[in-house]
């Protein structure tokens, strides 16, 4: 029997890491590719599968190619836009790999040069021009690193020394668990940008409610304290509500301006928190991106609710459940967080282990389990990094591949 033929994207297994500048904002992000199947991979048709359709405002990626067989085709290929191919320091060590990088260099391609920073730090420059992604561990004594990328900064503390100190460009993840111990003996507030930007929205005549549920769902924390709002008795509603963009319509703009502005004084000052946060929308915004092609946008939307509230425990140092049985959720909600079943808990599960590198071989299995295939969670992923800049603006966020 006749096997079918593997495309590029059903032939490799995907995962992402964020790249965060020292304004703590997404800077870019290392895609890791894996083969699954290397006899339907080679490296121009996948070049071509992630640069298409690119855009222009899209984050850069650091394309971490984890064969090398894969990274010396791509090296020989047309390069993508705002696309950077991860190098294995020791490829710049060797005249004969040094002359094929530099030959891809003067073709268009953008290197990064990947290694510890102990066994480069000192070391000549190799005469092809490149970045550094260097990584540390903690005795490592940095001095000033303008330009390059860092990994492995697991502490707050350290983290500053990196960003703020070294002047490094960005950091590869972010050490969330010691940021958020810092505040482990009280509940996050809300993130101060999110609430600005949506009473600046809510000041402008054109705004739609649409648009105001996506600026609102940037923070895990505003989205649940707004469903509590509407929930209280305070509102003594006959019906209770479950969604987010529901909650929003009943209170009204000016309602949610007015308290908004009674929130401002209890936002969360911590900029460390940021790449927190967004880190998770990011997730979310992949869960409901795995959803089929012509999904409606209230079922999105629901997706999304449900992977930010899936996360929910980390901001607000409660149990879930605790968190949950507050809020009149629909039962595909509840049980997909709690449960870890119903229809909306392959996409959750999916969009964690995405988020994961060390999950990348198990990730074929997974998709078979889930019932979705490589191709389609991996052009979910490319789907949602594309955005992972302007999500929020004006026009809808919705993507028909």
């Amino acid at each position: 029997m006749l096997m079918p033929a593997h495309t590029v994207l059903d032939s490799v297994a995907m995962a992402y890491v964020p790249l965060w500048n020292r304004a703590r904002e997404l800077a870019g992000v290392r895609l890791c590719v894996r083969a699954i199947h290397p006899e339907g991979v080679d490296a121009r048709h996948l070049l071509e599968a992630i640069g298409e359709d690119w855009p222009e405002g899209a984050p850069p990626l650091l394309l971490s190619l984890q064969s090398p067989r894969l990274l010396q085709q791509a090296l020989s290929c047309p390069p993508v836009r705002n696309t950077f191919l991860e190098v294995p320091a020791s490829m710049f060590g060797a005249q004969e790999t040094l002359n094929r990088l530099s030959l891809a260099r003067r073709s268009g391609h953008l290197l990064v040069r990947h290694g510890d920073w102990s066994a480069l730090h000192g070391l000549p420059t190799p005469g092809v021009d490149h970045r550094n992604l260097f990584t540390i561990t903690p005795d490592d004594r940095l001095t000033p690193l303008p330009g390059q990328m860092v990994e492995g900064v697991d502490t707050q503390e350290r983290l500053n020394q990196v960003l703020d100190q070294a002047q490094a460009a960005a950091v590869l993840g972010w050490p969330a668990a010691d940021v958020l111990r810092a505040h482990k003996h009280q509940p996050l507030s809300y993130d101060p940008r999110v609430v600005q930007q949506v009473l600046l929205a809510i000041d402008d005549e054109e705004c739609s409610v649409e648009y105001l549920e996506r600026l609102v769902r940037q923070d895990p924390v505003l989205v649940y304290r707004i469903l509590m709002l509407v929930n209280s008795a305070a509102y003594g509603l006959r019906r209770e509500i479950g969604s987010l963009r529901h909650a929003i319509m009943m209170l009204g703009f000016r309602e949610l301006g007015r308290w908004l502005t009674e929130q401002l004084p209890e936002a969360e000052p911590d900029v460390d928190l940021q790449p927190v946060r967004y880190a998770m929308v990011m997730r979310a915004r992949l869960a409901h991106h795995l959803l089929a092609t012509g999904s409606e946008d209230l079922l999105r939307a629901e997706v999304h609710m449900t992977a930010l509230l899936s996360q929910l425990d980390q901001l607000l140092h409660q149990p879930l459940a605790d968190l949950l049985h507050r809020l009149p959720l629909a039962s595909r909600v509840t049980d997909a967080i709690l449960r870890h079943d119903g229809p909306y808990f392959p996409l959750i599960d999916l969009a964690r282990a995405m988020g994961d590198p060390e999950r990348m071989d198990r990730m074929e299995t997974l998709c078979r389990r889930h019932e979705l295939t490589l191709e389609q969670v991996n052009r979910a992923l490319l789907r949602m990094l594309a955005t992972s800049r302007d999500h929020a603006n004006k026009r809808s966020e919705r993507l028909v591949s």
